[in-house]
């Protein structure tokens, strides 16, 4: 202890002297800058406006020479606006002469003064004299020699106040090398004396402090477990080595707490993942009511929905306790008291004013047991669609980090349930239209085959009338039964396209290959469409390599070059070209069918292959067609492994290139 006495007299003392030398210090710094002021405030606020007002006076008096000499020469009175201007300020300037000199300058000021105004009297009579006369040439010499009297005893003045300037700073440098000497002396004796006093107090201070120091220096490296020794040192020391512990302790607690907070934020973000992950609006509410239990240590959870709600299970709690156990009173209250984002805590003081929970509330919660109760509204976006209850049978209450986490399992409760019930009424929405479109299916299907026997029966009756089979017709008769026949095939035309559609729709649309020589093919073709094409005055060119064989289904294939022949037939004007061609290009064989018909407008051209589109100059001319026919030959060459391209200008002609396998 007497040592620790004797470093404390020590610095005492230490710390005296050093007082003493920062207070002569600070005097003498203080007397030098009041001097200093002095003379700053006598330069600024006299000498300098002085030496201003005197050189003003001097231009003054120049510029109102200069304007009047060349009046008088030239003769111009534009050039005495200047002399009036001077005139004017001189009395102000004068004014402020006088205002400014002290005792010691006014006789200079006076003289100055007197031969100015000495000037300015012949300066009238000079302005009164007609310019460029004899009498203004007089009064020239007159007035220079009072001008030049004025002008030394205003060099004179400013010469005084120069020097007055340069005396003035020399004293404040003076003052400035005596107050730097001053000053260096006393910080250099407070060094010494401060140097002596860490000599002498380093052995007991300095030693046990700088081991506290390498404690927190090696635990913000991160030895967390290390203390500094309390028991070293004089009596502050170990105080601050305690107060280090004790923040070390602090610390650790709070680094736990917070890996505890990371923890159970991981915890519910999975949580929250798996609830959304649900596609079931139970399986998603079940999901949300054990992980609560597990994650935030609840002993009851119960979810109930507000009123209005379908396609969700109104309650759900935890081991199924709103059925005849602790939570069956608390599940016939209603939800009504909280809105969308409201959140009520037991002995939360931060809970608004507005969510007040109703007596028949507070009651069930009572009946659960006296343990803190959580109730956080579930919405799904700005629905509010329930609630969330937490109760504990006892322990803490719930803390602020509870309460976020347990509102981020709402808000993912929220969106889940939302995006569950969208799922399951999608599903229903899916299963009904694909029922409906199993059923359109049947039908097409059945109404295409029982269409097809009529048919065929009118179809083989108008053969039987036309060949005269029933007796002799009249022309007019047998053009009834032409037009009769093409309307029946065009029927028959139709419902074989809206039977292929249907098995391309249902998927029992198959392709068979073998091999086929598409020469063949095409010239079969060529020969079925040469009627029509003749007819309608359009002649059929072929440009054909032999042979073309590939690995295909003849019928599919026939079909397709069916359906692109008769629509370049069918839609190039009499007197056009319809163009067949067919070649090897490497492992596909080409077909091309390019017509000079009146083409498809560009903007319609990628809705070609839909179907039911028809293109809206075929519709003008009122060119017959189902607009199903290139949605088939899109499916027979996409079935094939092939591609299908089209080029075309309105009204100049169609190329259909399509490009099949070999293999």
């Amino acid at each position: 202890m007497r040592r620790d006495r004797s470093v404390g007299r020590l610095l005492t003392r230490a710390f005296g002297l050093l007082v003493a030398l920062i207070v002569v210090s600070g005097a003498a710094e203080t007397t030098a800058l009041i001097m200093q002021r002095r003379v700053v405030d006598e330069l600024s606020s006299h000498v300098q406006p002085l030496e201003l007002a005197n050189a003003e006076m001097h231009s003054v008096l120049a510029d109102a020479q200069r304007s009047l000499r060349g009046y008088l020469l030239t003769g111009d009175g534009q050039l005495l606006d200047t002399y009036y201007v001077a005139r004017s300020s001189y009395a102000l300037t004068g004014r402020k002469l006088r205002n400014l000199a002290q005792e010691r300058e006014t006789d200079r000021v006076n003289r100055q003064l007197q031969r100015a105004d000495a000037w300015w009297v012949l300066a009238e009579r000079q302005r009164e004299a007609p310019p460029r006369s004899e009498a203004a040439a007089g009064y020239v010499t007159e007035g220079k020699r009072l001008f030049q009297e004025f002008a030394a005893e205003n060099r004179a003045f400013d010469t005084d106040l120069a020097g007055r300037v340069a005396d003035l700073q020399e004293r404040s440098a003076r003052l400035s090398v005596v107050t730097t000497v001053v000053v260096v002396v006393l910080t250099l004796l407070a060094a010494v004396t401060a140097a002596l006093a860490a000599v002498h107090a380093a052995g007991r201070i300095t030693r046990p402090l700088a081991r506290v120091v390498s404690v927190i220096d090696r635990r913000r490296s991160g030895e967390l477990d290390l203390r500094a020794d309390a028991s070293a040192g004089p009596t502050e020391i170990q105080a601050v080595a305690q107060a280090v512990n004790e923040m070390a302790e602090r610390g650790d607690r709070i680094r736990r707490a917070e890996q505890d907070v990371a923890r159970l934020r991981a915890q519910v973000r999975q949580l929250g993942y798996r609830i959304r992950a649900h596609l079931r609006v139970e399986d998603a509410i079940h999901e949300a009511v054990q992980g609560l239990a597990e994650i935030i240590g609840a002993d009851h959870v119960l979810v109930r929905m507000a009123p209005g709600q379908t396609d969700v299970p109104p309650l759900v709690s935890l081991h199924d306790e709103h059925v005849g156990g602790v939570l069956k009173e608390l599940a016939d209250c209603d939800v009504g008291w909280l809105s969308h984002g409201d959140v009520w805590a037991t002995d939360d003081p931060t809970a608004a004013g507005d969510v007040q929970p109703t007596e028949a509330e507070r009651r069930a919660w009572a009946a659960v047991g006296d343990g803190p109760v959580l109730t956080v509204a579930v919405s799904g976006g700005d629905e509010r669609i329930g609630a969330l209850t937490l109760i504990r049978d006892g322990g803490p209450g719930w803390t602020p980090v509870d309460i976020r986490l347990v509102e981020n399992i709402a808000v993912d409760l929220g969106r889940g349930v939302h995006h569950a019930r969208l799922y399951e009424r999608e599903q229903h929405l899916v299963a009904r239209l694909q029922e409906l479109d199993t059923a359109k299916n049947d039908f097409m299907s059945t109404v295409s085959h029982e269409l097809r026997t009529p048919l065929t029966s009118i179809a083989g009756y108008v053969e039987l009338l036309l060949d005269a089979e029933a007796g002799e017709l009249g022309p007019a008769q047998q053009r009834m039964l032409q037009v009769i026949g093409r309307n029946t095939r065009r029927l028959r035309e139709l419902i074989e396209d809206m039977l292929i559609l249907s098995k391309i729709e249902s998927g029992a649309f198959r392709t068979s290959r073998a091999p086929v020589d598409l020469v063949v093919v095409a010239e079969q073709a060529l020969a079925a469409i040469a009627p029509a094409a003749a007819k309608a005055t359009v002649e059929l060119r072929t440009e054909m390599e032999r042979p073309l064989e590939l690995s295909a289904d003849a019928e599919q294939v026939d079909r397709v070059l069916m359906n692109l022949l008769s629509n370049a037939v069918k839609f190039t004007p009499a007197g056009g070209t319809v163009t067949l061609a067919a070649r090897r290009a490497d492992d596909e064989v080409v077909l091309v069918v390019a017509d000079t018909g009146i083409g498809i407008p560009a903007g319609e051209q990628q809705s070609l292959f839909g179907r039911f589109f028809r293109a809206s100059n075929a519709i003008r001319e009122a060119i017959p067609g189902t607009g199903l026919g290139l949605a088939i030959v899109r499916t027979i060459v996409d079935n094939h492994g092939g591609r299908i391209e089209v080029a075309s200008t309105a009204g100049e002609g169609t190329t259909v290139t399509v490009r099949l396998p070999v293999q």
